[in-house]
């Protein structure tokens, strides 16, 4: 009780004056953060990653307004022994409280240093899977697929598995699909590497392979994997199979199990914008 009438004390001795002059404070306070926040936005994005410019500018925001609050309330009359004792006594209380958001502000500060992922990349964390949009202190936000916003806290992707579809620039297609007892997979290789070669969404290094999975009833699985660019790695999955089911057929290859798609875990996904 002490500390609040020391803290409302001074609200009672502030005339017209003093109020006014607290208010232009922060207004200016708003003003020259703005200012401020415009003037190096183009610097910042430019020199940056566009997660660390975002942290950037809001660590400047936040000091900015929390500097002329503290101008404003020295005007009112606050002395800054009680505000340090408010401040001391309002940390310990929200520290209590919020334990769980420092551990994700811990748990943030790792991942700028990891860089493990960046704004725009798509990741999966958990069952979630979709774009990076934003990069705070106590979560990231995932724009899924389907275009469902999503927001992770910062401690599950410490804790959790966390896979990043574009973290490096080339990606591999694996097409994965059975194929009668009696091919000739050798010729069924050459078959597929001569349809890829025209088309320069495929690379040729690391090269194309067929693996052979394994036997079964269905007959002789098999694997047709091609490395192209992270970039454009859907149209180019989708591309793949339009070339090559017409060209299996009049090679003869009889296709016992309708080829499916498998990349990851990623596999039933279809990314709806760039």
């Amino acid at each position: 009780m002490d500390i609040l009438q020391q803290v409302l004390q001074p609200l009672q001795g502030a005339d017209g004056g003093a109020w006014l002059r607290a208010l232009g404070y922060l207004l200016l306070g708003i003003v020259l953060r703005n200012i401020l926040i415009h003037g190096m936005r183009k610097y910042v994005d430019t020199h940056t990653s566009p997660h660390k410019a975002i942290l950037f500018r809001r660590a400047m925001s936040y000091s900015i307004v929390f500097i002329f609050v503290l101008i404003a309330l020295s005007e009112l009359g606050f002395h800054s022994g009680v505000l340090l004792a408010v401040a001391g006594v309002l940390s310990v209380a929200i520290g209590f409280a919020s334990q769980a958001s420092t551990s994700n502000f811990i748990s943030g500060l790792f991942l700028l240093g990891e860089k493990s992922f960046k704004v725009g990349d798509v990741i999966a964390v958990n069952a979630t899977r979709g774009e990076v949009v934003s990069i705070d202190w106590l979560a990231i936000k995932i724009r899924t697929f389907d275009n469902l916003y999503v927001r992770v806290p910062n401690d599950d992707l410490i804790k959790g598995h966390v896979i990043n579809f574009a973290k490096f620039q080339i990606r591999r297609i694996d097409l994965n699909f059975w194929v009668d007892l009696g091919t000739d997979c050798v010729q069924l290789e050459e078959v597929l590497t001569r349809l890829i070669q025209p088309h320069t969404d495929f690379l040729r290094d690391p090269e194309p392979d067929l693996f052979r999975l394994g036997i079964g009833v269905l007959g002789l699985q098999v694997q047709w994997s091609v490395w192209t660019q992270t970039e454009g790695f859907f149209d180019a999955r989708s591309k793949l199979i339009d070339l090559m089911l017409p060209a299996m057929q009049n090679a003869g290859v009889v296709i016992t199990q309708t080829p499916s798609v498998v990349q990851g875990q990623d596999s039933s996904y279809r990314m709806p914008y760039p």
